[in-house]
């Protein structure tokens, strides 16, 4: 049976798995179907099915070169079978071998996250990149982009797993963001294509996200976080949850040490992960005058030129450099510090 006709059944039936292996071993498309009398659930789907949308759908699967991949293709990532109601079909576009990586770790956090927040964020999956994992996240804003733009800009892997068609950018600002992970990434969807952002959608996508990976890392975030839920399907599938730990005095934190207090791995290095996955990574080692200032403590830019006796666009310009290469970060205040 094509994928599409898998993920008819899904969307226009809401038949499970389950109900849909069933349905293969009878049936061989969805016109036999529509044409039996004896299919359980016939009237159900019948009275959904919309074969102008199936055909919509192939057409812009077409135009934007998407691939389905579904829960009996061998494409299918292998974690993600063993959760909670696994999606029938994924849209995905871009890098689809990304999916199928042992090494995937989830990055999530808080829309609203802070300098400290941020800077985690940058150091971990600048290592993580480096040592050859996949960060896996959900593209909103705060800890999410920043974890996908931090793996991009240092040549790491990246797959986000959106709440809206894999053709549909949301957040509209993360639009660099998007277009970057088309290129170099991979783009996960279980909704059909030209599907808009909605508020639920958002929670369901988050099972997605845990279940593709063998760890969840929560860098910051408060008690109503959707990472929260991420974290939570996470433990429930038997996926180890790791938390960051964060100033008890800020909202942004509580999340994060409430689930330490539920029992998650405080995570105060990334060579925490390399253990758990039982990997060995050195940090190459780096003498480089430029990047020594940052040694004694964060500069701004202007500093860095009076002490070098640089002009200020020089340094400006070796300050993005280093930054792209994950080497050194900015924070909110226009502070630079070394990773």
């Amino acid at each position: 049976m094509h994928p599409i006709e898998i993920f008819a059944l899904s969307y226009f039936g809401k038949f499970s798995i389950e109900e849909i292996q069933k349905i293969k071993e009878t049936y061989n498309s969805v016109s036999e179907i529509l044409k039996s009398d004896f299919f359980q659930g016939n009237e159900r789907f019948k009275a959904h099915y919309d074969e102008g949308f199936i055909q919509q759908q192939l057409k812009k699967i077409e135009n934007f070169n998407v691939k389905l991949v579904d829960f009996w293709s061998e494409d299918y990532p292998e974690l993600l079978k063993w959760t909670h109601s696994p999606p029938a079909v994924l849209f995905c576009l871009g890098n689809i071998q990304f999916l199928e990586d042992s090494r995937t770790v989830a990055v999530v956090g808080t829309r609203k996250a802070t300098g400290y927040g941020i800077d985690v964020t940058k150091k971990m999956v600048t290592d993580l990149s480096r040592a050859g994992f996949v960060t896996v996240s959900g593209m909103a804003f705060g800890i999410d982009s920043s974890a996908h733009s931090t793996a991009l800009n240092v040549g790491g892997k990246t797959v986000a797993v959106l709440g809206t068609g894999v053709d549909v950018c949301y957040p509209v600002s993360n639009k660099d963001i998007y277009e970057a992970i088309l290129k170099n990434g991979c783009l996960v969807s279980e909704y059909p294509l030209g599907t808009k952002a909605a508020k639920q959608n958002f929670p369901a996508r988050n099972r997605i996200i845990a279940g593709l990976c063998r760890a969840t890392v929560v860098v910051e975030a408060p008690l109503n976080s959707g990472a929260l839920i991420t974290a939570k399907i996470a433990a429930e599938i038997g996926r180890d949850v790791f938390s960051v730990p964060g100033d008890i005095n800020r909202k942004t934190s509580e999340g994060c040490n409430w689930l330490i207090k539920m029992g998650a791995t405080p995570l105060t290095h990334v060579d925490q992960i390399f253990e758990y996955y039982g990997v060995e990574f050195k940090k190459e080692e780096l003498s480089d005058n430029f990047i020594s200032l940052f040694d004694s403590g964060p500069l701004l830019a202007e500093e860095v030129a009076e002490r070098l006796k640089m002009d200020l666009s020089e340094v400006l310009s070796k300050l993005t450099e280093y930054e792209l290469r994950g080497m050194i970060s900015k924070t909110q205040s226009g502070h630079y510090n070394r990773v």
